[in-house]
């Protein structure tokens, strides 16, 4: 998660699906220091089930973004150690100009990571000049797409509006050969127009399948509410349009929880997102109160590699 978006728990909801679940969850034990993955190169780890391949699976640097901001290239040598092969940016060190990109873009190139997206608010994407330095950014860091992870009017008038400026910005970033996409966090599902239709719905209708695509944050869409199979229909409802998806985890409480740790029936659900057209699966867990750590991100990793689906 990363910007201002509004973010509250419906644990009622959320709960319905606990005691289905909490049987399978385990939590996966430690690992030392910066050894490269453990399961994920090791073909007889990963049994006969379908598994998300290594270089669909990427961190968002916003769970490092303490430790990216003030050791950027240390960051990128830890986690291309400990298996990740791409990462999404939620800013950069020095600030998002885009003068800035390529000592970054060099860093990639160095430990062999690639750049899928970028996280900037929603009054980037509606300043023209802002958008040309956004999209001449991520030009240079080789992303395919730039997302906006929050900012939008939280109201049912703010999202309808928001749609034709996501279109007008949308043009611009796919005639540069990338893609725009929307990340959700909680208050779209639990946001309701006067018609009925949640916020995420209203700007689903509003926008041009063509011009914004989705990142589907999974975590914050079970913790709104929405059970796996919720999750499933959602994305069948919009198949070809959820192309990114966020992968956190949720204590029974709410709060966030590392990959594979927490209740989030990631099984069921990632076994259709791979069916349903999702490209790329980048975890996250932006609890600022508990920085993550080298052997938590390769924890986390591994465990979403060696997933049978």
């Amino acid at each position: 998660m990363c910007g201002n978006e509004r973010v509250t728990f419906d644990r009622r909801r959320f709960l319905r699906g606990v005691a289905a679940t909490a049987a399978g969850v385990t939590a996966i034990g430690a690992v030392g220091g910066l050894a490269p993955s453990a399961f994920a190169d090791t073909a007889g780890s990963r049994g006969h089930g379908r598994h998300i391949p290594n270089d669909k699976i990427g961190l968002q640097l916003y769970s490092v973004r303490d430790a990216f901001m003030a050791q950027p290239e240390a960051v990128l040598r830890a986690l291309s150690r400990a298996g990740y092969r791409k990462v999404e940016f939620a800013g950069l060190p020095g600030g998002t100009d885009p003068a800035h990109a390529p000592a970054i873009r060099a860093m990639l190139d160095k430990y062999h990571l690639v750049a899928i997206s970028s996280h900037h608010s929603y009054s980037e994407f509606t300043d023209e000049n802002r958008l040309k330095q956004l999209i001449e950014m991520a030009r240079i860091l080789g992303q395919k797409y730039i997302v906006c992870p929050g900012g939008v009017p939280d109201t049912a008038d703010g999202f309808a509006q928001a749609g034709p400026a996501f279109n007008r910005a949308g043009e611009k970033i796919r005639a540069a050969g990338m893609k725009l996409g929307y990340h959700n966090h909680t208050g779209e599902f639990q946001g309701h127009g006067p018609d009925g239709r949640t916020f995420y719905q209203i700007l689903l209708d509003s926008s041009d399948p063509h011009l914004l695509h989705m990142e589907l944050d999974m975590g914050w869409s079970s913790a709104a509410g929405l059970s796996a199979q919720d999750n499933l229909d959602l994305m069948a409802a919009n198949k070809g349009r959820m192309l990114l998806a966020h992968v956190k985890d949720l204590h029974p409480d709410g709060s966030l929880a590392d990959l594979g740790t927490g209740i989030v029936d990631y099984k069921t659900i990632l076994s259709g997102a791979t069916r349903l057209g999702m490209r790329e699966f980048i975890i996250e867990n932006d609890d600022q109160s508990n920085p993550l750590t080298d052997s938590r991100a390769a924890h986390m990793h591994d465990y979403l590699a060696t997933l049978k689906l």
